[in-house]
């Protein structure tokens, strides 16, 4: 069974995430917390297709896609969604989650919790929370990552593209963004999807050659 913070369901937030985004924006959400619980000790970004997680959840892809867009608009994540849901997204939860009801006043009606602590209060804050913004060499390759994307697809930028130049930054070497990046701006190609997608791509030509390596190497 896998594990997650209890408290969120008493904060108010199921009813609220089913009435500003849809029905089906509760269950979608707790099939995220559950996949971060299960996959990182800390919260941490996420790979999946929306494909994958629709299947997880029993929806069609479009009402699981539609579903994600509308999290990240209440800021509930943060959020690159490609544009087909065979294609590999990037989700992570955000820190600290506002909910209609914040952690103090949850414990005063749920003061018995006997989670394990890393799940225990996860998302709210506080102590051991995770940092909202990058620091030291992250936020670096953070910065980066925003000239380059401001130097090749444009000027337009806004909390949501912040989001998804964080978790690129977070996700891949520095090294293969500068190369990417570059060759986008050679062939005048101004998309981040079209990055993230050549980004895996490279990543996949470079992990199936290594593994070829390492065959001939055993035998």
């Amino acid at each position: 069974m896998a594990s997650s913070p209890l408290w969120l369901q008493y904060s108010g937030l199921p009813d609220w995430l089913n009435e500003e985004v849809n029905r089906s924006a509760w269950l979608v959400f707790k099939t995220l917390v559950e996949l971060d619980c299960a996959r990182n000790t800390r919260p941490a970004t996420m790979e999946m297709t929306p494909a994958e997680l629709a299947q997880l959840c029993g929806l069609d892809d479009k009402t699981a896609m539609r579903t994600l867009e509308g999290l990240r608009r209440k800021k509930c994540i943060a959020l690159f969604l490609p544009g087909h849901p065979e294609e590999t997204a990037l989700v992570e939860i955000k820190v600290p989650l506002h909910t209609p009801r914040p952690l103090s006043s949850v414990l005063d009606e749920f003061p018995f919790n006997r989670l394990p602590s890393g799940v225990r209060f996860r998302y709210a804050g506080g102590e051991g929370a995770q940092e909202t913004e990058p620091a030291g060499a992250g936020k670096k390759a953070f910065e980066r990552v925003v000239d380059l994307y401001l130097n090749t697809v444009g000027f337009k930028m806004n909390s949501f593209i912040l989001d998804e130049l964080h978790l690129v930054s977070q996700r891949f070497a520095p090294d293969e963004i500068e190369k990417v990046f570059a060759r986008a701006a050679k062939n005048d190609i101004r998309s981040l999807g079209w990055v993230v997608k050549e980004l895996y791509r490279t990543n996949r030509r470079r992990t199936a050659g290594s593994s070829k390596g390492h065959g001939k190497n055993s035998k």
